[in-house]
């Protein structure tokens, strides 16, 4: 290992998290031991407002918003205080049993309102918050309603009971601390780049074969069980419940701690929740008792300053840190590996075939009767002018279309129904406009590719128990990399790539899944001549390799120089197909792109 990678290995971004934890951790004990009652109660509130932050907080990063959060709170705070005091449930069980409350509401919930899109979701979020709320003061003879819900027994594990709220303080803080670091660290695994994927671009992720749908509802019962986990400690801490404090003020307030810290990383939860409850007091002493003046004006403040800190830090306070956070980093191999194909095609065997497709939108025909195949170890062009129905076609062959006429058969099968299922298959592809993760790195967006390829979950990315999954993915990355010769910009992040970098990456990332059908969607826009060059260069040994390519693009020279055969379109229609040389030569493809 080179001196360069040792020292990027010590300053990563898990590294950091756990030095942080720990650091959150101890701090917290110090402040336990030795802090006035007052600011030991100050400190649980801020630890609970951080753990259900940090399941919002995911949720934020998969690009999704809830309104909701406090329900699962008062659902798991509720279940597990009414099991202990009126059903003599041990406190512990109970609070197990008050978080998988929340969890299967998540579950529930989840699954009814995911499947809504734009601002539908929050608003349905929203609108189950109120419903719980209600639902609390209906049913006052199992809840207390409006009145309340005293007499909590105090938390006990065995003989264990948390009866000091110093002790309280300290295991909130500790889970605190372990949900923090392993959040942190989740971001960077196969999981994290995954939920990254789902904000950023849903359809690329199902391409590489992340199942949007259940990995959106996953991260959704996250968020509900840490509410619920959220939610029981705060019964158990403060032995009474009145609907309150889960109403929906409470789920925004949450909503803007999130926000304010910064919702691009679990710690601006942990952030958000103690600037905020710092800046409520100082508010509180300076406003209120200083000053001499109303609550209202002590909300105003408050409210000016949050548009301020956002004015000036839009990402929130943690996006003031992220210049001293360490970037993502992951050690080159000593020996590179091949990317070839996972299967290799049996000869003879047509890896696409399409039949008579043709696709309408309503009254509009974007395709007639289209039908080509591409064989083992070929690359087929897909040409025609802007609007002749390649990107249509394109997305039919890959299933993200259905035909409305003909059929597509891939490995001599239809496609599958759902499109995460495709890489399985052994197809990727590339998409018309470039299509990364703009937040990750190089590397990371590469890597991106072999999701299919690996079994590591959330558990597993979290604790650490992925490194040999990890290396190996990684490995693959830096191969793609230097294939398309932009290992040199492994580590900077994808935003700053030029149009034509980025193409590669996509090409690059596509790779590292080890097609056997590898579909490309204009991968030579925006590239210089000499990339073009180095990009036929690379189809020719990716055919060697044993992989077959469909290759769109109106670069008519890099076409002709790389291909076996030549599809050409026009208005929806085949106009015909041929040798490169038998195109270039055909008075019907010169008209269509010249014009008579």
């Amino acid at each position: 290992m080179t001196k360069s990678a040792i020292s990027s290995s010590r300053r990563s971004p898990a590294t950091a998290s756990i030095i942080v934890a720990f650091a959150m951790f101890a701090l917290a004990c110090v402040v336990a031991a030795i802090g006035p009652q007052y600011d030991v109660t100050l400190l649980v509130t801020v630890g609970l407002t951080s753990i259900a932050g940090m399941g919002l907080t995911l949720l934020l990063i998969a690009g999704q918003v809830s309104l909701g959060q406090a329900a699962f709170m008062a659902i798991g705070a509720y279940v597990s205080a009414i099991l202990a005091r009126d059903f003599g449930i041990p406190p512990f069980i109970a609070l197990v049993l008050g978080v998988a409350a929340s969890a299967l509401s998540g579950v529930i919930v989840g699954a009814i309102t995911l499947r809504l899109k734009g601002h539908f979701l929050p608003l349905a979020t929203l609108a189950i918050g109120i419903a719980t709320s209600a639902a609390i003061v209906a049913a006052g003879g199992l809840t207390g309603g409006a009145s309340g819900l005293g007499q909590i027994p105090p938390l006990a594990i065995g003989p264990l009971a948390l009866t000091e709220d110093r002790g309280f303080a300290v295991v909130v803080w500790l889970l605190v601390a372990v949900l923090g670091g392993g959040f942190s660290r989740l971001l960077y695994s196969r999981a994290g780049r995954a939920i990254a994927a789902l904000k950023t671009d849903a359809e690329m992720a199902e391409i590489f074969g992340v199942d949007a749908t259940r990995l959106r509802l996953i991260v959704f019962v996250v968020a509900a069980t840490l509410a619920g986990l959220s939610g029981t400690l705060y019964a158990y801490y403060f032995k009474f419940l009145s609907p309150a404090p889960f109403g929906l003020t409470a789920s925004i307030n949450l909503l803007i701690a999130c926000i304010f810290g910064g919702m691009a990383h679990p710690f601006g939860a942990v952030l958000g929740a103690t600037a905020i409850t710092v800046l409520e007091m100082l508010l509180q002493n300076t406003v209120a008792r200083m000053l001499g003046l109303s609550g209202n004006v002590e909300l105003i403040v408050f409210g000016l300053v949050l548009i301020c800190v956002l004015l000036r830090w839009p990402g929130g306070i943690w996006s003031a840190l992220q210049r001293v956070w360490p970037r993502f980093s992951a050690v080159r191999p000593g020996r590179n590996i091949e990317l070839t194909p996972s299967k290799r095609s049996t000869a003879g065997e047509d890896l696409l075939t399409v039949t008579g497709i043709s696709k309408n939108f309503g009254g509009l025909k974007a395709l007639q009767g289209i039908s080509f195949s591409v064989g083992p170890d070929q690359i087929v062009g897909l040409i025609g002018p802007n609007g002749a129905g390649k990107s249509t076609t394109f997305n039919i062959a890959t299933g993200l279309l259905a035909p409305s006429e003909g059929a597509v058969l891939l490995m001599g099968e239809t496609p599958p129904k759902r499109v995460s299922e495709l890489v399985h298959r052994g197809v990727s592809r590339t998409f018309q406009h470039v299509r990364i993760i703009p937040e990750r790195t190089v590397l990371e967006n590469v890597a991106f590719g072999a999701y299919a390829q690996g079994r590591a979950g959330m558990m597993s990315g979290m604790f650490g128990f992925d490194r040999k999954e990890e290396a190996a993915t990684f490995a693959k990355a830096w191969r793609a990399l230097e294939i398309v010769e932009l290992d040199g910009l492994a580590h900077e992040p994808a935003s700053r790539m030029a149009m034509g970098q980025a193409r590669l990456v996509e090409v690059a990332r596509a790779l590292v899944s080890r097609p056997r059908l590898l579909l490309l969607d204009e991968p030579a826009a925006g590239l210089r001549t000499g990339e073009k060059l180095k990009l036929v260069t690379l189809l020719h040994r990716l055919k060697r390799a044993g992989m077959s390519v469909l290759l769109v693009e109106h670069d008519m020279d890099l076409v002709m120089n790389c291909v076996d055969r030549v599809v050409v379109l026009d208005r929806g229609q085949s106009l015909m197909t041929g040798l490169p040389d038998e195109v270039r030569q055909d008075e019907r493809v010169i008209a269509a792109y010249l014009g008579t």
